[in-house]
Parts: C-alpha cells; sequence; structure tokens
C-alpha cells in the first residue's frame, strides 16, 4: 500500500511540482470532508413546489445553494451556460428574492424570480 501511494505521489510530480501538488492535494481533501458533511445534514427539497413561505424558513446556507440553483435554472432558461457566482450579485438576487416573497408568502419561489430578470 505504501509502495503504490509513493509510486501515485511520484508519478503526479512528474506532471505537477510539488508546490501545487501538495496545496491540491490537501484542498481537495478539505473540499472532500465538506461535501461529506454537508451530505450528512442534507434533505431533499422539490425546488419547483419550493413556496415563499419555505424559503423564508430556510438556513442561511440552504438559502443560498438555493439561490446558486435557481441562478442556474434562470440561466438555462434563457440559453445562458455560463455561471460566474459574484458576492454582490448573489446578495442582491437573495435581497430582491426575500422582498417578494415576503409579500406573497403562499406563492411558488419560480414565481417570483421574474425579480432578477433585469
Amino acid at each position: 500500500m505504501i509502495q503504490t501511494l509513493k509510486t501515485g505521489v511520484f508519478m503526479l510530480s512528474k506532471f505537477f511540482p510539488f508546490r501545487i501538488l501538495v496545496p491540491a492535494i490537501a484542498i481537495t481533501s478539505i473540499l472532500s470532508a465538506m461535501a461529506v458533511a454537508a451530505a450528512d445534514n442534507s434533505k431533499e427539497m422539490d425546488m419547483s413546489q419550493l413556496t415563499c413561505g419555505e424559503f423564508l424558513q430556510l438556513g442561511r446556507m440552504e438559502t443560498m445553494m438555493s439561490i446558486v440553483w435557481y441562478s442556474g435554472w434562470i440561466a438555462e432558461k434563457q440559453g445562458e451556460f455560463i455561471f460566474t457566482p459574484e458576492r454582490s450579485a448573489m446578495s442582491d438576487k437573495k435581497n430582491a428574492l426575500e422582498t417578494a416573497c415576503n409579500q406573497n408568502k403562499n406563492d411558488l419561489v419560480l414565481n417570483q424570480l421574474h425579480t432578477w430578470i433585469y
């Protein structure tokens, strides 16, 4: 096992310098652990049936994940396939959607996404 690991790292080092390889392995390990932790705490949501009232009750992480999901959904509907996650744009979308949802708590979130289309 150790010999295989050493061989694998040696093979990778032929293509990537160690100053890039070591941080890349560390970052990959951390992201993998975060993904596993997030998966353990996750619950399934039908984004097409999420009401504004339910959206307003989501936690911070679920809210931002929903914003990203809806951003991708709108981009696909508009024929755009490049997503650039800008913090200020995500905050603006979140604020606009929360404002619209506060006024229409029984409506579906999908029906309030028009507030994002400028």
